[in-house]
């Protein structure tokens, strides 16, 4: 699905381009001082799916916003081009 890089790059192109890679290049950087661990880069995998997760089940339980607040939230000032949208849900919230 999408872009297909290899029509326009060669696979000894992105070879060359893995071995630059910045993050590969830190992670073996801070493995070689000793300040990360595969078991190190498991926890913060595990704690990122959990604080994840808790993330979504917080939104899930969020009140829904209606037009009105997400307008309202949105803008300081109603545009122009907004303004009869707005009047117009604020008149169908109302009833």
């Amino acid at each position: 699905a999408g872009d297909d890089p290899t029509k326009y790059r060669t696979s000894d192109e992105d070879s060359e381009w893995e071995k630059k890679d910045p993050l590969v290049r830190y992670r073996k950087f801070l493995e070689a001082k000793g300040l990360w661990t595969e078991e190190k880069e498991n926890e913060v995998i595990e704690r990122a799916k959990t604080d994840i997760k808790a993330a979504i089940k917080e939104a899930d339980n969020t009140e829904k916003q209606t037009v009105i607040d997400l307008m309202e939230n949105m803008y300081e000032e109603m545009p122009q081009n907004l303004a009869e949208q707005y009047e117009i849900y604020k008149e169908k919230e109302s009833k």
